[in-house]
């Protein structure tokens, strides 16, 4: 079907208008009760709302970041919540969910309720779009795939989205506890800058989502969290093949698979994923304590051109497996493997042979030793309140673990107690880290994709059609 999906209603900054509520008391992180100013009952059970508050000096905002996919200008922290039940007479409001952030009286802490109602246990599965384009003055208000707006409980599952001309593959925009899981997002007609041909994007406060299982290759950005509200999981994805184009000759420069956009994204979980090139850019403002555990990332893209675009060209710009940009802080990455090589002893896969690894750039973590991370300044927030243990990387050749740190020993997920019931049988549990042979196994997403032919008539799911960028 060559158009786009639309699941809930549209959900943007004029989303919430009315019913401006101020908290009474500063909510607690991890708790899951907010205490209203307003004891007149405005809100019933059942309701979804967003906690936000006005930004402070740890919010870095560029350009029209602070603003964009946020509530209001200036009040870009949020989180969309639903109220499980209230007390009118002390004006306590049970969340359903814990809060990600302590939302502050002295930022003048607000809770809003929507304009609209929001979709519940409606999914999307089984589908295939092509050729989808969004809608409206922005190329990035609505999706050009599948646009999940104000909405709760939903899921999409196997969904295949392919040759999107404009806007994103799939988003989650204000949603809360969504599922994204078990689907196939791949190329983009357009990689250039502004072109807003990104992958899976979780936006507008979003939170407690999870995002599982997927491919997303041949676009701009494959995975992003755009002043999304913390809480969501991104994990077990296969991610890669991330360009920007701006003319004919620019698909040298290395963009990052699993991203941030727009101020300010926190309290993300970033597991398991097989990634090119990771990190938090701070091209339209910053984040804050992201987690990235158990992950590799190569540095290097999966050889292959551009489909539907232009012939390969080695990487020569940004390319490196980690970045951490300046203004960015209080990250943590753990029990990561970084980077490739052309030793095969050293348990990872070897040089991918799509980068000139002279151009892998060089930055030190805060020990001095050297390291395929790119951090800011050493005196910049992004290395000195990094909190960092047991990766792998390959400049190295060894374990790099943090000296105040006594124990050495990772647990095998972060959001799993247990091995998952859908992991494939056979398959090693925790796929890849530093701590298990070979560091890096098999993950479902990145195998299935490698054995899916993406640009030639062989597959019969998908015949490129060069001359409108799509499968006919």
């Amino acid at each position: 079907m060559k158009y786009a999906y639309e699941l809930g209603r549209k959900h943007n900054n004029s989303n919430y208008t009315t019913s401006v509520v101020d908290l009474a008391s500063d909510a607690v992180k991890e708790q899951n009760q907010v205490a209203i100013a307003s004891k007149n009952n405005i809100f019933a059970a059942g309701d979804f709302a967003l906690i936000d508050q006005a930004d402070d000096a740890a919010i870095i905002t560029v350009g029209d970041s602070g603003g964009s996919f946020s509530r209001k200008q200036g009040r870009v922290l949020s989180q969309r919540v639903e109220i499980a039940s209230i007390d009118s007479a002390t004006g306590i409001l049970t969340l359903a969910s814990p809060l990600h952030w302590a939302f502050k009286t002295s930022a003048k802490a607000q809770i809003i309720k929507g304009n609209y109602a929001v979709t519940k246990w409606a999914g999307i599965e089984h589908v295939w779009v092509q050729g989808g384009k969004g809608l409206g003055d922005y190329l990035g208000r609505k999706a050009g795939g599948i646009d999940v707006s104000n909405a709760a409980y939903c899921w999409v599952k196997d969904v295949q989205t392919d040759g999107t001309l404009s806007g994103m593959h799939i988003t989650l925009t204000g949603t809360n506890r969504c599922v994204v899981r078990d689907s196939h997002f791949h190329n983009s007609a357009q990689y250039g800058f502004g072109q807003d041909n990104y992958g899976i994007v979780v936006r507008c406060g979003a939170a407690d989502n999870l995002v599982e299982n997927n491919i997303a290759r041949y676009m701009n950005k494959p995975i992003l969290f755009n002043n999304s509200g913390g809480g969501n999981v991104v994990g077990y994805n296969y991610a890669d093949n991330e360009w920007s184009l701006d003319s004919n000759s620019g698909d040298q420069f290395q963009e990052s698979s699993i991203d941030v956009h727009c101020t300010f994204p926190h309290m993300e979980l970033v597991e398991g994923n097989y990634a090119a090139h990771v990190g938090a850019s701070t091209t339209h403002g910053n984040a804050g304590y992201l987690t990235y555990f158990r992950n590799y990332i190569s540095s290097q893209q999966a050889p292959g051109p551009i489909i539907w675009s232009l012939p390969e060209k080695p990487q020569t710009g940004n390319v490196m497996a980690l970045q951490l940009d300046a203004t960015v802080h209080h990250m943590t990455v753990i029990g990561n493997v970084l980077g490739s090589t052309t030793n095969a002893a050293l348990g990872v896969p070897v040089s991918l042979g799509t980068a000139d690894v002279s151009k892998v750039y060089m930055a030190y973590n805060d020990n001095g030793t050297p390291s395929i991370f790119s951090l800011g300044p050493k005196t910049d927030a992004s290395v000195t309140t990094l909190w960092w243990h047991g990766n792998f990387d390959t400049m190295n050749g060894k374990v790099m673990w943090n000296s105040s740190i006594a124990t050495q020993a990772l647990p095998a997920s972060l959001y799993y107690k247990v091995k998952p019931a859908w992991w494939p049988a056979g398959s090693a549990w925790p796929w890849t880290g530093p701590d298990v042979t070979p560091m890096v196994g098999a993950l479902q997403a990145q195998a299935t994709s490698a054995t899916f032919n993406y640009k030639t008539s062989n597959d019969p799911n998908c015949t490129p059609n060069v001359g409108n960028y799509s499968c006919p």
